[in-house]
């Protein structure tokens, strides 16, 4: 008899130690997810600019708009150093509630969670540093020649995809499959239609971005 009551409070025990662990995961999350609602505006805003993009790629079989595509990317560079820039007086108005939460006293366990979580990711602006070294390193690669222009949209889109199932590891299964999605059609095109990889790719990515700009709004209500 007493065997069998260790065992069931061994049970309850490991029980409630995986239902913690599930909250700190879950509180971790909505952290995470309230931070990445700082970025959705750059999320629409390249979406919008390789959607754009894909346009201009079919207008161009009938008249030169190169220049309108170089146009569309530095408005679109233009508007995301300056919503990087806002991101600042959301940070600091975090920072000063968070610290208004710790200074409430220890009643506030959840609360105290939830600024632990935002501190794992710190400033929203730092989330974007590894896209735009991936940007970077796409955008050099091309500059001098390592990258021939037919496959640069492949390797876009396989970036791309590689990173919504990195964030989707995080914040979401349905950014995973969206990432799978894309890595697939990414490999389609590169092997069987390469030649239209630069349209379909850059447009299905722009709707890519778009579409997961509203996931993390519908998650961050």
């Amino acid at each position: 008899m007493q065997n069998s009551k260790q065992t069931d409070l061994a049970n309850t025990n490991r029980q409630d130690l995986e239902n913690n662990k599930r909250q700190d995961l879950e509180n971790k999350r909505k952290a995470w997810i309230g931070q990445a609602n700082a970025l959705i505006p750059l999320l629409f805003i390249w979406g919008a600019e390789w959607m754009f993009s894909a346009l201009v790629d079919v207008a161009i079989y009938w008249r030169d708009l190169d220049w309108l595509k170089q146009a569309a990317f530095i408005t679109a560079v233009v508007a995301s150093l300056v919503q990087i820039w806002s991101l600042r007086k959301e940070f600091s108005a975090d920072s000063a509630e968070g610290a208004r939460e710790r200074s409430a006293g220890s009643g506030g366990h959840a609360g105290a969670r939830s600024s632990a979580g935002e501190r794992d990711w710190g400033h929203p602006a730092f989330l974007v540093l590894p896209g735009a070294m991936l940007i970077a390193a796409v955008a050099l690669l091309e500059a001098i020649g390592a990258v021939s222009p037919l496959f640069a949209p492949v390797l876009r889109a396989f970036i791309l995809a590689i990173g919504f199932v990195q964030v989707g590891l995080l914040l979401g299964k349905p950014l995973v499959y969206l990432g799978l999605w894309l890595f697939a059609l990414s490999a389609l095109m590169g092997v069987w239609y390469l030649g239209y990889s630069g349209v379909v790719l850059e447009g299905m990515g722009g709707i890519s971005l778009i579409l997961s700009g509203y996931m993390l709004r519908i998650w961050g209500r």
